[in-house]
């Protein structure tokens, strides 16, 4: 087996010298699901040396897998220039991780011929009736599950929900997600459908269209939820074919739109800067799900043409199950949140991602489909209905988005 080609240098960034970015960009609002903050900002001003690799504690939670990130004396908005009501909503958004120590996911016999090298390597150090942590594999799960969670907290508690409020909503809410065959939107289940659905062993890693097939299956399962999702892997949606999800005994169901498109080839087209960020800005936005190859995070939030984003590679420990939401702790509900703002400009971001869009009624369609109609901010396309008899391709597609399948990403 291989070693895999490592970018040394932005691992040293990254793992070595990882400052929180500052706000220096005072002309453009940052907007967070949705939702604008106007930006005051701070100067700009060049960057401190990074530290000597003799006093640094080399923090490497990407490649051995497990780190406690801490926000304990976090610079504030007056350090920053961050708008406190913007990180009051950043650390609202719940944020899935990686978790450990949870009940074995059991392998199968022919497992490490498809597991990456350092997921094959953790595999061996691993319990030997299964995974117990999802470290190394499961980001995109992971961000599969923060689409969801955060589709039912705006459904549940509202957009205008934060931390403190309705506490025991939130604790049923996050109960659903809890490491444990028993939820229903476990590791477990997303695994045990990907296996069966989806041909992905059990540590191998998901990406964007395993992902939506499993938010699809686990979703339309567990009825309580209330929510149905339509999945496209190309930058076409047909009404016909969505209303045919959304709309259930001639009721129009709140709807998740899953669209697994492809904005380039290495990098994102830069004619794709202004549709992508202008989606993050919709009402209708409940995030991305991308970032880097192999490596997946979720992104919430745009100014100007950097995107921020929820990592899902911090190793915490198991959220348990337990049979009454209300016994959770506040320390357990402290793991689905963070503070900590991380930041990716556009040009860095993988092409191939999964946008997720919240439909809740029929009027919100229609101003969904005039704003992402607008030429502007054309990354899907809305048609009537699916091409019959011969297809062809629709004029200018080529030249549009791509789709895309789980190799590409």
């Amino acid at each position: 087996m291989s070693l895999p080609n490592f970018d040394f240098q932005r691992l040293f960034q990254k793992f070595l010298w990882d400052p929180e970015p500052k706000n220096t960009d005072p002309m453009n609002s940052i907007w967070c699901l949705g939702q604008e903050y106007p930006s005051a900002g701070l100067p700009p001003s060049p960057p401190p040396p990074p530290p000597s690799t003799e006093n640094s504690i080399i923090r490497d939670h990407d490649i051995y897998g497990r780190i406690e990130e801490s926000d304990k004396g976090q610079e504030e908005e007056g350090d920053t220039g961050w708008p406190k009501a913007f990180l009051d909503d950043f650390e609202s958004t719940l944020w899935m991780t990686y978790r450990s120590d949870f009940k074995p996911i059991p392998r199968v016999a022919d497992y490490n011929d498809r597991l990456t090298f350092l997921t094959s390597i953790r595999s061996h150090l691993d319990k030997a009736e299964g995974f117990t942590s999802d470290s190394g594999w499961g980001c995109m799960i992971r961000s599969g599950q923060a689409v969801i969670a955060n589709a039912l907290a705006h459904l549940r508690l509202g957009r205008e929900w934060r931390r403190g409020m309705r506490p025991e909503e939130e604790k049923r809410l996050l109960a659903l997600f809890a490491d444990d065959p028993r939820a229903p939107f476990s590791i477990h289940k997303f695994v045990r459908h990907g296996e069966i659905e989806c041909g992905k062993n059990p540590g191998e890693w998901f990406g964007p269209s395993a992902a939506a097939m499993c938010i699809q299956a686990l979703t339309h399962a567990y009825e309580p939820a209330g929510l149905r999702v339509y999945q496209t892997n190309s930058n076409d949606l047909y009404e016909e074919s969505f209303r045919k999800v959304a709309i259930v005994n001639g009721v129009f169901k709140p709807t998740l739109v899953l669209a697994g498109i492809r904005l380039g080839i290495e990098r994102i087209t830069n004619i794709y800067y202004e549709p992508l960020a202008a989606c993050l800005r919709m009402p209708q936005t409940v995030g991305i799900a991308g970032g880097r190859p192999s490596s997946s995070h979720y992104f919430i939030a745009v100014q100007g043409e950097n995107f921020f984003y929820l990592d899902p590679h911090t190793c915490r420990p198991i959220l348990p199950f337990k049979e009454n939401p209300r016994d959770y702790t506040e320390e357990e509900v402290d793991t689905c949140h963070t503070r900590r703002i991380r930041r990716l400009h556009i040009r860095e971001m993988d092409p191939s991602m999964l946008i997720a869009f919240l439909i809740k009624d029929e009027a919100d369609w229609k101003d969904w489909q005039r704003r992402i109609s607008e030429p502007e901010k054309k990354v899907i396309h809305i048609s009537d209905s699916e091409p019959s008899g011969s297809w062809a391709p629709r004029e200018a597609a080529i030249d549009e988005v791509e789709a895309f399948e789980d190799d590409d990403f």
